[in-house]
């Protein structure tokens, strides 16, 4: 009995395993494919996200990476994420402290632009921004100084500023040197900033959204909300993103 098998010319196979990944690097390049960037400072946060807000990201082509916590490590991760992802734009979200109580413990504010403080000199009443000492702290394009604007901006809801520093307030001194210095700030992070210019760098755009879990100043974690907070900034994903 004679068995007859069909060959397949080896250049077809190749052609036919190169087809599929030559679609994908076409599709990303031109922006079909392009993920959007979900970025969460720490692993806390990112727990008390739903799984069902999870698969809509997926569902969604959302990818979610955490960045970090503080203004050094977030800033090279989120290079690092841009460099790996290739992202059409990035949300960076979180809880963060809240000055005053202009927006209430346990809702989500997305910011149009974001400060830095503690780049500079001096501390408290003596602080002076890089701006103020005469400097940018990068001199080419894109020119980075002490606000970078967001991607986002909220007309006619007046300027919604975040501020991000090393170090959060520490008590009430603290809390009004900032609000003295940046009196349009409406709450704290500690990496806003840094992600914020590793995506001006990447020409890549970037939407903030922070849950205000805690006044500024408030060191006792049990006065903290950040469940409430974390809540918050799902649902406003779910309408931002999933739309």
């Amino acid at each position: 009995m004679r068995i007859c098998t069909a060959s397949v010319p080896r250049d077809r196979i190749e052609r036919r395993s190169v087809a599929p990944k030559l679609a994908v690097c076409i599709l990303t390049k031109i922006g079909f494919m392009n993920p959007t960037l979900l970025l969460i400072p720490t692993s806390m946060e990112l727990e008390m996200l739903s799984s069902t807000f999870h698969a809509q990201c997926m569902d969604s082509n959302v990818h979610i990476e955490l960045c970090g916590f503080g203004p050094i490590v977030s800033a090279i991760r989120a290079a690092q994420c841009i460099s790996n992802h290739s992202p059409k734009k990035i949300v960076l979200v979180g809880v963060a402290g809240g000055f005053a109580t202009r927006f209430p413990i346990g809702t989500a504010i997305e910011f149009d632009q974001v400060y830095c403080y503690g780049i500079g000199a001096g501390s408290r009443e003596t602080f002076q921004t890089a701006g103020e000492m005469g400097w940018s702290q990068w001199p080419a394009e894109p020119i980075i100084k002490d606000a970078i604007q967001l991607h986002h901006s909220m007309a006619g809801s007046g300027p919604l500023s975040l501020l991000s520093c090393c170090a959060a307030s520490a008590n009430d001194e603290d809390v009004i040197a900032r609000q003295r210095k940046f009196p349009d700030a409406v709450a704290e992070d500690m990496e806003g900033f840094a992600v914020a210019v590793a995506c001006r760098f990447a020409n890549v755009p970037l939407r903030i959204a922070r849950g205000i879990s805690n006044l500024t100043g408030d060191r006792v974690q049990s006065n903290w909300r950040m469940r409430d907070a974390m809540n918050a900034v799902e649902q406003w994903c779910k309408r931002e993103l999933f739309a």
